[in-house]
């Protein structure tokens, strides 16, 4: 996970369109600022997993992340709500 200042700096990206009074923008980067916290919790839980799990499953659980970070990517590119974004991020389907 990031570490106390760089979270901090990430947070104060969606407070300064705030304060312009862009609520969309907000929106957007804090939809951005969620995607990278649960990619940074997915990678520690795979780095865990890879520990405990034969070769094989850590593959498996490869191809689940990078297909999953694939379509947060596109799905937050195509403008997707917030709720489709949490559901992609949980490992939902989509």
């Amino acid at each position: 996970m990031p570490g106390e200042e760089p979270l901090r700096a990430l947070l104060q990206t969606i407070r300064e369109p705030l304060t312009k009074g862009d609520a969309a923008g907000a929106e957007r980067r804090a939809r951005a600022v969620s995607a990278i916290v649960r990619a940074e919790r997915d990678v520690a839980e795979f780095e865990a997993a890879a520990l405990q799990a034969p070769e094989e499953d850590a593959e498996t659980i490869r191809a689940e992340l990078r297909s999953r970070f694939r379509r947060l990517a596109e799905a937050e590119h195509a403008g997707a709500p917030a709720e489709v974004l949490e559901r992609i991020a949980a490992g939902a389907a989509s």
